[in-house]
């Protein structure tokens, strides 16, 4: 019984490293998305006269 419950929380925190792992990826491409996107709007900018 006590091996099922160690079983358990060793799941349970690597559920939670999976979920952090992934919302850190997802954050990581908003944020590249971003920074793409500004530099493209900062180059319109500069074509302008």
């Amino acid at each position: 019984m006590a091996d099922l419950h160690w079983t358990f929380i060793a799941a349970a925190y690597g559920l939670t490293a999976l979920c952090l792992l992934v919302e850190w990826l997802a954050l990581r491409s908003a944020r590249q998305q971003t920074l793409a996107r500004i530099a493209r709007e900062h180059e319109l900018e500069e074509d302008e006269p």
